[in-house]
């Protein structure tokens, strides 16, 4: 069977504004009695740290109860995922997590201590995350092309960071690699933090990170933006070019961020929790935060996402195959 490239990187498009009528009364049901704690995979200053951010303080005052964010960073989400997975499903403690849920089913090196299906919970999608293909302000690449020049002239000698083996901001460069049958060398970081410092110095040559982390880095002058990996410009960043505008037609790349619960969380708490949300992220101050953060507004309830999670699995075992075939 031939797998088109771009079925294979296109982000998945799931019912945006979905609305809950036959949930409404079930979902009221549930009122929480204390707060609730968002527990993030990524490290704070991410684009999905500061999502969770935003909505816990929009979230707070429609339950009645705060809700506060905690950062669990390591081994590609797993810790905080398993962490999550053992809490007690009551709404409480929730999962906030992008792609990294899914490729850890395929990238693991051991079982993973719980099941990635069977143990969650879809509750919302909220937004998605391009990432961007960035170099020191001093790089001798000026585009993309030079970029991908020198890893033709040079294979495997080119260095790029990532906040891990297997994370989004590698695996972006390994499509871009297997797409222009390049080579380069990857040096992981135990977060996006160290990623983006040593691109920063030139200890690296160039790095695939999230906009939240890069976009002030590009605005000041510390970085420069080759390209952007979502199939339109960003408004945020509307003189960066898209990969696919830059000579790589067809790349298409971006990950969604949003929020699973424990798997045995009760019907009435995954609706009312998604409900809000849902609600929350097709408000105008949504909007504007995530144009501001370079990010896309992208919804589903819990209904809908649950449909799409089999087939999110699917499009990471795919990419992870291209991972496995770099190395």
């Amino acid at each position: 069977m031939t797998i088109r490239r771009r079925d294979l990187l296109a982000p998945l498009a799931l019912a945006p504004f979905a609305t809950f009528p036959a949930h409404a009364q079930q979902a009221a049901r549930w009122q929480p009695s204390r707060p609730l704690r968002f527990v993030a995979i990524a490290s704070p200053g991410t684009s999905l740290d500061v999502t969770a951010r935003f909505l816990a303080n929009l979230l707070g005052p429609r339950l009645g109860q705060a809700v506060t964010v905690e950062n669990k960073v390591g081994a590609n989400g797993i810790i905080a995922a398993d962490y999550v997975a053992k809490s007690a499903p009551d709404g409480y403690t929730l999962l906030f997590t992008g792609a990294p849920h899914y490729t850890n089913r395929w990238i693991a090196e051991s079982p993973l201590p719980y099941d990635t299906l069977k143990d969650f919970a879809p509750v919302a999608k909220v937004n998605n995350s391009p990432l961007v293909f960035a170099v020191p302000a001093n790089s001798p690449y000026k585009t993309l092309a030079d970029l991908i020049a020198d890893m033709k002239a040079r294979p495997n000698q080119v260095t790029y960071s990532s906040s891990g083996t297997g994370s989004t901001t590698q695996l972006c460069t390994v499509v871009l690699n297997d797409m222009t049958k390049t080579q380069a060398r990857h040096i992981p970081y135990k977060g996006a933090t160290g990623a983006i410092t040593d691109t920063v110095s030139g200890q690296v040559d160039f790095t695939c990170g999230g906009t939240a982390p890069t976009m002030p880095l590009i605005k000041g002058g510390r970085l420069r933006a080759l390209a952007v990996t979502s199939a339109k410009r960003l408004v945020a960043l509307a003189d960066v070019p898209t990969a696919d505008e830059a000579g790589v037609p067809g790349y298409d790349m971006t990950t969604w961020l949003g929020v699973i619960a424990p798997g045995a969380t009760p019907a009435p708490v995954v609706q009312r929790l998604s409900a809000e949300l849902v609600a929350l992220a097709g408000t105008e101050e949504f909007r504007v935060f995530c144009r501001d953060q370079a990010l896309n507004v992208d919804i589903a309830d819990a209904d809908a996402l649950r449909v799409e999670v089999p087939k999110e699995l699917e499009r990471w075992r795919r990419v992870i195959e291209l991972s496995r075939k770099a190395t």
